[in-house]
């Protein structure tokens, strides 16, 4: 579900459902023979989009363009005002006659904007893809670029101790008041945009955008949060689907208090890092030990705590990119920071301002929170909220709790008319769709993508094992690349579900 953010650390990028940040994508392609060969998408008409410059040196040296799409405000009163949604995009680089048409993505979220991830995706992607490819995406609405933009609305983190015990109830109750003030103030401020703002809008701008684009059907790769805007126009516009990757999906029968389930997946990603990186994973498990114990001044008059590490290690972790950068880096500057002496402890302390600086809580609040409750009517109550945040701190001691109480009081504050999305709880339409997700993901659990499975009989599901929150040109392996390249090539789909070994490696040095 995601803003970009480049951390400290080396121009670090995290993304994630949860983080709502996005990662710069690495990984190569491989071509692989399928089966159920099909045929490519109709020749596409010519795009009505005014391309021009991006205003960017470095997005316009690197060839891409935007555009801006204007689309009504209220689907169901068109004339009542209008929406101006951001587009990038970088043109195929094969010939007329190898290019099928646009790949249009959706990084996740809410709130992710599309412009700012097209570049290093557009260099991740393997060569087969871009010949065939214009590679796509938008800041949805009130996100990024587009106009109006949500403003005013980041959201606070929960109060928790900064040493000992914690009370999650406590907690908890203190958030519910302090959230639905930040949220209440963010809808005041935007009350003409938020009611607006929900995926049944999104996914008509969608099919809008396929038009403008000139393509008759659409191919699309949903990441997280646009797994949701993916299943949801496979749902309404069947006839106009040509393929759809659904990777790391979200709960296509979710709720409100649903979310909960992924409030441990950040600790269950962290075992795969452990596995991997077994001196790092020590290293930063006896500093958080140590740190409930205490805080360590750093030069800036600020103190680092056990929540600083937390909220961004293990919000970063859904990326197999920041384990090098984590265990080669953060965790001996961590370790330093804790249990240095004098000229190491100091130079430590002094670098972990910088890597550790707080950023706001993309879990709770600002577009994550509008989008969210007004796609789920339901609303928990503070004891429902309550008894999700212990669960998920057991099944995730180190960060579930938190996670757990951001998403499930997420709507606290928050007043307009929720705009349902369908839902689908079974199986659902025969719409071949392919479905990516991993075994420990850090951001979507797995039983998310078992449900969206289910929900679209004629798929076929890859699930690479590992922690990784998007999986497509993000594992380093072809088990995974392969099956996605030939689908958006050919529509060809694996003749069962497939499961992919982990493929990290440790980069050279």
């Amino acid at each position: 579900m995601v803003p970009l953010l480049a951390h400290p650390v080396e121009g670090l990028l995290v993304r994630g459902f949860r983080t709502s940040r996005v990662f710069a994508w690495i990984g190569v392609g491989a071509v692989a023979a399928g089966v159920l060969v099909s045929v490519p998408a109709p020749a596409a008409a010519a795009s009505t989009l005014p391309w021009a410059s991006c205003g960017e040196a470095g997005l316009d040296a690197g060839g891409f363009q935007c555009a801006t799409l204007t689309v009504p405000k209220d689907r169901k009163n068109p004339k009542d005002g209008t929406i101006k949604l951001a587009v990038i995009r970088h043109p195929s680089t094969g010939t007329p006659e190898q290019r099928i048409g646009s790949l249009v993505l959706n990084p996740g979220g809410p709130g992710g904007a599309g412009t700012e991830v097209v570049e290093p995706i557009w260099a991740a992607l393997p060569d087969e893809i871009k010949a065939r490819f214009d590679l796509v995406s938008w800041d949805p609405r009130g996100v990024g670029q587009s106009t109006p933009a949500l403003k005013g609305c980041d959201a606070p983190w929960p109060d928790r101790p900064d040493t000992g015990p914690v009370n999650w109830a406590k907690v908890a109750t203190a958030f519910q008041k302090t959230l639905a003030k930040a949220n209440a103030d963010c809808q005041a401020k935007n009350a003409d945009l938020v009611p607006f703002m929900g995926t049944n809008e999104n996914v008509e701008d969608l099919d809008r955008l396929r038009a403008a684009l000139g393509d008759e059907k659409l191919t699309f790769w949903g990441i997280s949060y646009g797994t949701r805007i993916g299943y949801l126009y496979a749902l309404k516009h069947p006839e106009r689907t040509r393929a759809i990757i659904l990777d790391g999906s979200i709960d296509p029968a979710g709720t409100t208090l649903g979310f909960a389930d992924g409030g441990s997946a950040s600790d269950q990603a962290f075992g795969v890092f452990a596995q991997l990186y077994p001196k790092a994973a020590a290293a930063i498990q006896l500093s958080l030990a140590k740190l409930n114990t205490k805080t360590v001044p750093l030069p800036n008059g600020t103190e680092l705590t056990r929540w600083d590490v937390i909220d961004f290690v293990y919000n970063a972790i859904a990326q197999e990119r920041v384990y090098a950068p984590i265990a080669d880096q953060v965790a001996g500057l961590l370790y330093a920071a804790v249990f240095g002496k004098g000229a190491q402890q100091a130079a430590a302390a002094e670098a972990a301002v910088g890597v550790f600086a707080r950023q706001p809580n993309a879990n709770a609040g600002g577009v994550f929170s509008v989008v969210n409750c007004l796609d789920y009517p339901g609303r928990p109550g503070l004891q429902q909220a309550i008894s999700a945040i212990n669960t998920q701190r057991r099944y995730g001691p180190v960060n579930g709790a938190t996670t757990t109480t951001s998403f499930v009081l997420g709507c606290s504050g928050l007043s307009m008319k929720p705009d349902p999305v369908p839902l689908i709880g079974g199986q659902g339409p025969d719409v071949p769709l392919l479905i990516l997700g991993a075994t420990r993901d850090g951001s979507t659990p797995q039983m998310w993508t078992a449900r969206m499975s289910r929900a679209f009989p004629q798929s076929r599901t890859v699930t690479y094992a590992g922690g990784l929150h998007g999986t497509w040109v993000a594992s380093n392996g072809d088990c995974v690349n392969s099956v996605a390249n030939t689908y958006v090539t050919t529509l060809a789909l694996p003749a069962t579900d497939l499961a992919c070994p982990n493929s990290y490696q440790p980069p050279s040095n």
